[in-house]
């Protein structure tokens, strides 16, 4: 019987609902009421009727960064217009560490506290930073995940459309992706990419394997690469291999639920139930899609020997499987 963890991860090559967020392009934006380090409230209710770009992003990560030097270099472009930035953290993020940056890089883009990642949980977002764009009616129109080389290009031609400057033609001339601008190292590491890809859906794990590990050569901190390697090496019983991917990828990504339920599974297969259950129980929380993390727990509880929480784990796994309607005939529907 093949493992579940390649069905996780052909959800994860496969199955693209949105980019950055589990609410699909074109819903109602989820509300927030949230407030500033300084305690003013600011809601997404009181922003209706202009168009709001939205970063959730977290103090240490290097593209969040980026994405809020970007974002605000637009800002400045578009004062008068009707467009407002803001941005969020967890309210566990480091405070201070947030105003030292906003303050360091003169970004004028205010910053609010998620209190108990509300907001990060309504949304579903799934990368760091997430890029959120919300028309005047208070619709998503488009989430940009991570970092990308296009994001300035991206961010600005979809507020220009969502303002009337340009049409959709126009848009499409400006995000066409071969028109992206990409260096040597980073082509060549998506192309391999996409080819371990291919090859792990074929099952020619050996070679998906060999085209993962030189994507990581070449790109190191090709997050999803590392992913995509750990589960690999998960399906093939390294477990060494795994954990080692899993911790560069989080080392990225300190919030990669993707990555956090990969190490526990590579606990599972090293014997080690109880690092497995530390590591795989803070995942489940503010996780869009914790069916895999479930069912690796119910692997860690099953090896230590606790049939009922095993068991118990089992349960919620199909429970959110069924829920979500991520079935294994779907995944060749996506394809």
């Amino acid at each position: 019987m093949k493992r579940f963890i390649l069905f996780f991860v052909a959800i994860l090559l496969f199955c693209s609902v949105s980019n950055a967020i589990s609410i699909p392009l074109g819903e109602p934006a989820s509300p927030f009421r949230l407030k500033t380090a300084a305690g003013k409230t600011v809601s997404l209710a009181e922003l209706n009727g202009k168009i709001v770009v939205l970063i959730y992003w977290r103090t240490e990560h290097k593209r969040s960064l980026l994405a809020l030097k970007d974002s605000n270099e637009l800002l400045k472009t578009l004062k008068g217009k009707n467009v407002e930035f803001v941005s969020i953290i967890a309210d566990s993020d480091n405070k201070t560490k947030a105003k030292e940056i906003v303050t360091g890089n003169g970004i004028e883009i205010p910053v609010l506290l998620d209190q108990g990642r509300q907001v990060y949980s309504n949304y579903g977002i799934r990368v760091y930073p997430t890029t959120i764009i919300i028309d005047k009616e208070g619709t998503i129109i488009q989430d940009i995940p991570s970092h990308p080389l296009s994001y300035k290009k991206l961010l600005k031609g979809h507020v220009s459309k969502a303002l009337g400057e340009i049409d959709e033609a126009q848009l499409n001339e400006i995000i066409t992706p071969h028109k992206d601008k990409k260096d040597k190292a980073t082509l060549d590491a998506e192309r391999m990419y996409n080819l371990a890809s291919k090859f792990t859906s074929s099952g020619l794990y050996d070679m998906a394997i060999k085209s993962a590990e030189n994507a990581v050569e070449v790109k190191p901190d090709m997050e999803e690469a590392l992913i995509l390697l750990g589960f690999l090496y998960l399906e093939t019983e390294n477990a060494d291999g795994a954990v080692k991917a899993f911790n560069k990828a989080i080392s990225l990504n300190f919030h990669s639920k993707e990555a956090i339920t990969g190490l526990g599974g590579a606990y599972v297969l090293q014997g080690d139930a109880d690092k497995a259950i530390e590591t795989l129980e803070p995942a489940t929380k503010g996780n869009p899609y914790p069916q895999m993390t479930y069912y690796e727990l119910g692997k860690a509880y099953e090896l230590k020997g606790d049939k009922d929480s095993s068991s118990a784990m089992y349960k919620k796994a199909i429970e959110k499987i069924i829920h979500k309607q991520i079935l294994p005939s779907s995944v060749a529907k996506c394809q």
